[in-house]
């Protein structure tokens, strides 16, 4: 035998010498909250996806991993665009299965989107509506091409959001718009339902998940509360191991409870607005919106009403935070005014357009001497968001303005910012891979009635033709040019107002499970009720 030298021959003694790491033990039932007034037997990720659908019962072909600026591929193994763009074609994943054993096929896609283009609640991304996908083909039993009405190197982006759906029980559930999937047959990690009950379910391991060796937990169990008010004790206590919602100082009524083991992450999430129905008076009135804007102290909003955690939003070009390497410093130098707390400056603005103190009662009237007054709607619950609103209807007294808080069931809530029946909200934008999906829920006409983000009533073709363009821009200097312009149209539309850049709200508990994303290892963005981040963070917890 051939003698090894030293050196390789200390790396093979050590390499046969270094420990095994054993595959983390599988076990385990996980506890998160959900604000909600009672648990169905109801798994439409298209209907029902309120933080218990999508990304646990059903998974999209592949998501895009913002934080680390990569592709996850999870139904789908891979994509690939032609070589002129006009066309996607996305594999499947070798013997997909459904959890009820039925093949997970590419007829499921087609038929998905099929769906997607008759029932428009489907349409997720609205890539049919808009017209950006012409067809979409079944290539082979693992391939989907889809064909792009024009050249378009991101509609991955967007295509990356739909779930594909089993085609065998959809077609016998009658009407898809209501159907409610009771079995949850889907394709994610958790599908057996173990039981359903108003305060509390427990769902289990899909026995037929294609990462076999995931996820190492074996249920997730959801638990109903009214408000943050309620989850804040509970967390406190132990009850909860993941915790996705707003907690009134945190450190001391969390961490300081179990420093070793509760822990927090708050990187920057979204854009929070106050949404203005254009349609209707007075926020027709374009100086009335900015009257509105210039009434508010956004610093005091985030100390008193957010503990601190947000950062006030000061650019009115519609992003924040998130997005700041895109801000069009233009914007902020000609429009910046827009967001100084100027309460002064508000009643000029007011007096100009004439809303007058008619009656002399200290409140305002419409130009035509009728009653002003409206609601500002808000969800139930959400009591960083309650007390927001509150304090943006007392700066609005303090300029003679009434306006009240309208605080409302998520249903509630949800159909009328779709339906743009509302005259006033607290919303936020999409937390997207690229700025230009945010302002295409924010703008382009396919969106209307669809998402929460679209029915303040401003839009137009040219708009239109700049978020439909966006995918064909090659050079970074005119993508960024049209998004200058967008940020330029918001600012002097003003059909929302902005408030703060929102904080992730992600407390985790490591007394029983590990393997949770953090500022040390930011494997994904710690958001619970985004499709593909609530797969990969579920999917890497395991027992301590």
């Amino acid at each position: 035998m051939k003698s090894l030298p030293m050196l390789a021959l200390a790396a093979a003694v050590a390499a046969s010498s270094a420990p095994v790491l054993a595959a983390p033990a599988q076990g385990g039932t996980l506890t998160v909250p959900v604000i909600t007034t009672a648990f169905t037997k109801s798994f439409n990720p298209y209907i029902d996806n309120l933080n218990t659908v999508g990304g646990m019962v059903f998974e999209t072909l592949a998501f895009t991993n913002v934080m680390q600026g990569e592709t996850s591929f999870r139904l789908a193994e891979s994509y690939e665009y032609a070589e002129d763009y006009k066309s996607i074609t996305y594999t499947l994943r070798e013997d997909l299965q459904w959890s009820d054993g039925e093949p997970l096929t590419a007829d499921d896609v087609v038929y998905t989107f099929d769906l997607a283009g008759e029932v428009a609640v489907y349409d997720l991304a609205g890539v049919l509506a808009s017209g950006l996908v012409t067809e979409v083909t079944k290539v082979s039993e693992r391939k989907i091409r889809f064909d792009l009405a024009k050249a378009d190197s991101t509609a991955h982006w967007d295509l990356n959001r739909y779930m594909p759906l089993p085609q065998h029980v959809w077609e016998q559930a009658g009407d898809p718009a209501t159907f409610t999937n009771p079995e949850a047959i889907g394709s994610g990690p958790v599908t057996e339902i173990k039981y359903v009950r108003p305060q509390q379910m427990e769902i289990c391991r899909n026995p037929h998940y294609f990462q076999a060796d995931r996820p190492y937990l074996d249920c997730i169990k959801y638990r109903a509360f009214n408000d943050n008010s309620q989850i804040q004790p509970a967390l406190m206590n132990g009850e909860i191991d993941w915790g996705s919602n707003f907690i009134a100082d945190v450190d001391k009524t969390f961490v300081a409870t179990d420093p070793d083991n509760h822990h927090y992450w708050y990187p920057a999430n979204d854009a929070i607005h106050l949404y203005l129905n254009t349609k209707q008076a007075p926020f027709d009135d374009l100086k009335f919106r900015q009257a509105v804007s210039v009434a508010l102290d956004r610093d005091a909003i985030v100390d008193l009403a957010a503990y601190g955690y947000p950062t006030a939003n000061f650019f009115p070009g519609g992003i924040g935070d998130y997005f700041a390497d895109y801000m069009d410093e233009s914007v902020m130098e000609d429009y910046g005014w827009l967001t100084q707390y100027d309460p002064e400056k508000a009643k000029v603005l007011l007096d100009e357009a004439g809303y007058q103190d008619v009656d002399g009662d200290g409140q305002r009237e419409l130009p035509d001497g009728s009653a002003l007054s409206f609601d500002i709607d808000v969800v139930n619950g959400w009591t960083d968001w309650v007390q927001t609103v509150l304090m943006i209807t007392e700066y609005l007294q303090d300029v003679g303005i009434d306006a009240n808080v309208n605080a409302v069931e998520w249903g509630v809530y949800d159909q009328a910012l779709k339906d743009g029946d509302y005259q006033a909200a607290i919303n936020w934008s999409l937390l997207s891979t690229h700025p230009i999906q945010t302002f295409k829920e924010y703008y382009h006409t396919s969106r209307v009635g669809q998402i929460w983000h679209a029915g303040h009533g401003v839009h137009s073709e040219h708009v239109d033709e700049l978020i439909e363009d966006f995918g064909a821009l090659t050079d970074e200097g005119a993508k960024q040019d049209t998004l200058d312009e967008l940020q330029r149209f918001t600012a002097e539309k003003l059909p929302f107002v902005p408030l703060f850049s929102n904080a992730t709200w992600f407390q985790y508990n490591t007394s029983k499970f590990v393997g949770w994303p953090n500022a040390e290892d930011p494997y994904v963005h710690p958001v619970f009720y985004s499709t593909g981040n609530n797969t990969l963070i579920f999917n890497n917890l395991h027992q301590k």
